[in-house]
């Protein structure tokens, strides 16, 4: 009996290989949007928690904090409803990367309870890990600005080596719009061209 399955190629293999990778960068580049969304909202928090605690206001200095995610995860989980209602396809990559946004999400939790338990600042963790999961996602969807922007975080986390503590706040607004917001940005660009073609 003649065996029904065909071997692919190699060829065939990599634009198999490159198609899962484009689905899943526009599948992400609709998640750009959360790119946008927090790193918009990490940005007020930072200025504002800073100016508060410049203005000697520390008492209030963490309100910014508690009110992100009250504005955030509604604002997230509507678009995550609306996206699903559209009828996106997830790919197993979509899924590999949302389980690592996933566990970086519980890790950044625990960091910065960790570090405001012991009067730490938090900004030099929460700029390494970011770091690391924006890398990887550039990585593993071959996304240059995402690669950057991971660097730039690392980057930025030795800078804040070298701060004093209350600018740790400015610099991670700084490092958010470079690391998130720009490559937010082109994810977001190129998902319209991609549909529109």
């Amino acid at each position: 009996m003649e065996n029904q399955e065909k071997q692919m190629s190699h060829e065939e293999s990599l634009a198999v290989i490159q198609s899962m990778i484009d689905t899943a960068r526009n599948n992400v580049a609709e998640d750009g949007f959360h790119l946008l969304l927090w790193g918009t909202l990490v940005i007020l928090c930072s200025i504002i928690n800073y100016l508060l605690l410049y203005m000697n206001m520390e008492n209030i200095a963490a309100l910014p904090w508690m009110i992100m995610p009250v504005i955030g995860v509604p604002i997230a989980l509507w678009y995550e409803r609306k996206v699903k209602i559209v009828g996106h396809v997830k790919t197993h990559l979509d899924m590999h990367v949302a389980y690592m946004w996933w566990a970086y999400s519980i890790t950044l939790f625990l960091v910065i309870y960790y570090s405001v338990s012991k009067e730490l600042s938090p900004v030099p963790f929460i700029l390494m890990i970011t770091g690391m999961v924006t890398f990887a996602t550039g990585l593993m969807l071959r996304f240059r600005p995402l690669i950057i922007g991971g660097v730039i975080f690392w980057i930025c986390t030795v800078i804040s080596f070298y701060l004093p503590v209350l600018y740790h706040l400015l610099l991670e607004a700084v490092s958010i719009f470079l690391g998130y917001i720009i490559p937010g940005l082109l994810l977001r660009k190129l998902a319209k061209e991609s549909n529109h073609v």
